[in-house]
């Protein structure tokens, strides 16, 4: 393995902040997105949630921009007169998962095709006994604890990336929740998925299936796809942010960046392949194999050749990785340490 000096890795901080600025494409100049109201109940958003200044996971809404953008009259109100009941009709179970202020809905390569995952990355999934005409929730108490739906605050913004606007909505569920749909069909998170793009609920119980964007059911099973090992995630810059469950290191996107508990530091190696390859990506530094760093010592800062010949980025020894499917900002995904990942810091 070839190393060479941690200060060939950095760059002079000024460029930091240009470079950011360019790869996330911000433009002061340019109007915000309109969101478009969906009968009162969620409001539909043809952007990322980063085209309005939003980040985190759909828990904190503090972007002045978001807060205070007008939505456009034009679209058809969302039908919420098919539900699965009244709001009054049934309380909330004491450990449901809270209403978010918004939900982004992206699109992910996975290994079973083309999935609909959260802001987080994480799979969403249909429910074969659900109905999409009338939209209809059959998943309640104990199903719903292992099959979170996605729920949002009534009037919360919907950030459709990737997708088709015409194809989202919303429902009531009995206990008044507001539950996103695709397709018409309610969408839910499975419990047993613990890290970004994890398909561990595809084909359970011949009834729950990864949603295609289009809202159809993904069939495949996992077991007979070809996995590929992810793109790496190129990046320029490295920067120390302090997220919301303390600080992180992020890369240009602002994309938490993870360490693996497998690999080993001295001397750096990583042990990521097969599943786990398919869903992390090296960090790799773009430039001849600099990388800028801001607020981030750069006797830190290493790396080490992969057998592509592209150089991964090692902190304190530790090989960096991003998740494919995780397009949060300022995030970390705490269940990933079930699986041996920790964010950077």
């Amino acid at each position: 393995m070839v190393r060479t000096p941690a200060r060939a890795l950095t760059a002079p901080l000024a460029a930091v902040v240009l470079f950011a600025a360019a790869c996330a494409g911000n433009d002061s100049s340019a109007p915000a997105p309109a969101p478009v109201f969906a009968g009162g109940e969620i409001q539909l958003v043809d952007a990322p949630a980063s085209s309005v200044g939003l980040t985190g996971d759909g828990r904190a809404d503090d972007t002045a921009s978001a807060a205070t953008t007008k939505p456009a009259d034009t679209a058809a109100p969302v039908d919420l007169a098919a539900t699965t009941g009244s709001p009054a009709s049934a309380a909330p179970a004491a450990d449901a998962p809270a209403p978010l202020k918004w939900v982004q809905l992206s699109t992910n390569k996975a290994s079973i095709g083309e999935t609909v995952t959260d802001v987080t990355g994480f799979t969403l999934y249909r429910f074969a006994s659900d109905s999409a005409e009338p939209p209809t929730s059959k998943c309640a108490g104990e199903c719903a604890r292992s099959w979170p739906p996605v729920l949002i605050q009534a009037g919360g913004r919907v950030f459709v990336d990737g997708m088709k606007t015409d194809d989202i909505g919303a429902i009531r569920r009995p206990d008044g929740g507001v539950q996103v749909t695709i397709g018409g069909w309610p969408a839910y998170r499975f419990a047993g998925d613990t890290v970004p793009g994890d398909l561990n609920g595809q084909g359970a119980d011949n009834a729950w299936f990864a949603f295609a964007p289009d809202g159809k059911a993904i069939e495949s099973l996992i077991a007979t796809a070809d996995l590929k090992a992810a793109k790496p995630d190129r990046t320029t810059t490295l920067a120390a942010r302090k997220g919301e469950d303390g600080p992180i290191v992020v890369d240009d996107d602002g994309a938490t960046i993870y360490r693996f508990g497998e690999d080993d530091t001295d001397p750096p190696a990583s042990s990521c392949t097969g599943v786990c390859a398919a869903l992390w990506q090296p960090v790799v530094a773009e430039n001849g194999g600099k990388v800028k760093l801001e607020g981030i010592d750069e006797d830190r800062v290493w790396w080490l050749r992969r057998k592509d010949g592209t150089r991964q980025v090692t902190l304190d020894g530790s090989p960096l990785y991003r998740n494919v499917a995780d397009k949060s900002t300022d995030t970390i995904i705490a269940s990933a340490a079930a699986q041996g990942w920790t964010p950077a810091r």
